[in-house]
């Protein structure tokens, strides 16, 4: 997404030996073409027990239907 000098990407990450997989959104803010600053939040991702919407954070399916 973005929004004139701002953008948000996000991700699912798995297979770095962590028992659950990470959502990850990086914060960018660009000036001039170059980046001038990032932020980013990542956490592990819920589980459909650990979910209070009942929805997966990413996707279609829960981590562990993979």
């Amino acid at each position: 997404m973005a929004d004139g000098d701002m953008v948000m990407v996000r991700g699912r990450f798995s297979g770095h030996g962590r028992p659950a997989p990470w959502i990850a959104a990086d914060f960018l803010r660009l000036e001039d073409g170059v980046l001038a600053e990032h932020w980013d939040v990542i956490e592990e991702e819920a589980t459909r027990g650990q979910s209070l919407s009942g929805l997966p954070m990413y996707g279609d399916d829960f981590p562990e239907e993979h």
